[in-house]
């Protein structure tokens, strides 16, 4: 049965940019070669935010961000991660590190002792394996598979302590209409108010402008400089700041290609999937939020609209 399931889901040519790859090698290749073009930035443009107000989380929330780890957050923070999720590199589930703590708590703590005093780590605990899922049936296009990170035990672990900390906050910089990875709100939320807001428009007929935003692969494209910025105005600290910069740097990327890894490259753009990143990549996404509709509404002011109902198409 084993052999089955491999042979059913080996991917034995694949069409990446319209040309078709059949044999082992350059399929191999191919796909290394478009997530290295995914994950490395090409862009010289940076976005000016120095006239822009965001709203900024106080001194002391930013000093709590920055506290010494303790062992009993750790811990917590282990005992809350799935421990049955596949392993990265390392080759040890969350179910290791759960079942043995008692045994590596101490070499735990001393790496989040290392990094809080240095922003570092062992940079081989962010090598990540990247695992190509079918979003469908007969898939053939690079772009019908679901890029799974595979992390490292230890860096999830790191990951999701920075995300418990950060999340106790995120909430006061983080527009209201923000539904996704806030304590208290729900992304369902979102498609309901859009459709009360429509609903609302066409019952008392007034006009209105609806715009609906691609955003795939927004992870994959956050710029890690304007990141830094925006976090700095949000009133994030050094440290803290330093500690993403090692978070987002430091990565390295392997592809599974029929089982076996293919490549070794690291990136230059993009967050990954790690725990923490949700809640990180709220803070870009809001920022570029304010700097479209700022424009928008700065240039509205000079058109001469002509309204085309509910029902049209942008």
């Amino acid at each position: 049965m084993a052999n089955a399931h491999r042979r059913r889901h080996t991917m034995e040519r694949v069409k990446i940019s319209g040309v078709w790859l059949s044999e082992e090698r350059t399929v191999r290749t191919g796909i290394v070669d478009a997530f290295h073009r995914l994950l490395t930035e090409d862009s010289e443009w940076k976005a000016d935010i120095g006239g822009v107000n965001l709203n900024r989380i106080s001194q002391q929330e930013a000093n709590i961000l920055e506290l010494p780890f303790m062992e009993e957050e750790v811990h917590s923070a282990l005992r809350d991660m799935n421990g049955d999720k596949a392993p990265g590199l390392d080759g040890f589930t969350g179910a290791f590190w759960q079942f043995c703590w008692e045994f590596v708590k101490e070499e735990v703590m001393e790496m989040f002792k290392e990094f809080h005093e240095h922003n570092t780590f062992l940079k081989s605990l962010n090598a990540t394996f990247l695992v190509l899922i079918p979003k469908k049936g007969g898939a053939e296009e690079l772009g019908d598979f679901r890029p799974i990170s595979l992390l490292g035990g230890l860096y999830k672990l790191l990951a999701k302590v920075l995300a418990n900390r950060i999340k106790n906050v995120i909430g006061g910089v983080i527009s209201s209409d923000q539904n996704a990875f806030v304590s208290g709100r729900q992304i369902l939320d979102a498609s309901l108010i859009a459709n009360e807001v429509i609903d609302s428009w066409k019952k008392e007929g007034k006009k209105g402008l609806i715009c609906k935003l691609d955003i795939e692969k927004a992870y994959d494209s956050v710029n890690w400089q304007f990141l830094m910025r925006v976090m700095e105005k949000m009133g994030f600290g050094t440290k803290w700041r330093e500690w993403i910069w090692s978070c987002i740097s430091t990565a390295k990327f392997s592809v599974l290609v029929n089982g076996e890894p293919a490549g070794f490259f690291p990136s230059s753009k993009g967050l990954g999937k790690a725990t923490l990143y949700p809640h990180i990549c709220l803070s870009w996404e809001w920022r570029c939020r304010v700097l479209f509709f700022g424009g928008l509404w700065k240039g509205a002011a000079s058109w001469d609209v002509e309204y085309r109902g509910v029902g049209g198409r942008l």
